[in-house]
């Protein structure tokens, strides 16, 4: 009799881990979908003695998949020329102006 509680019960968490695997790759996929959706928007101005640095270590080890988006708020220095640097080098990122980067936010909330 113990044996086949024994057994029962192995077969039942069997079961359990098999229906919990099947759930993880099907929220795994729907991650996948969501993930290419997020956008991680910045607005700076005026930034560019540490813009460069802030965003490689943002990126370090991540790939954003274009979805960091930086919008430059009409900055006097040299900040949009780093941030075009690194568009340049593939950061996976998109660098918008102040009126781009407000046309881009609205259609992206439609």
């Amino acid at each position: 009799m113990l044996d086949f509680v024994v057994q029962l019960v192995i077969c039942v968490l069997c079961i359990y881990g098999l229906f919990s695997i099947i759930q993880d790759c099907v929220n795994f996929n729907t991650y996948k979908k969501l993930e290419e959706n997020i956008k991680l928007v910045m607005t700076v101005k005026n930034v560019e003695n540490g813009i460069e640095e802030y965003i490689r270590e943002l990126t370090y080890g991540r790939n954003f998949y274009n979805n960091l988006v930086v919008i430059d708020m009409e900055s006097e220095d040299d900040t949009v020329e780093i941030l075009h640097k690194l568009e340049r080098e593939k950061f996976n990122m998109k660098v918008f102006n102040k009126e781009e980067g407000v046309d881009y936010l609205k259609n992206m909330v439609k």
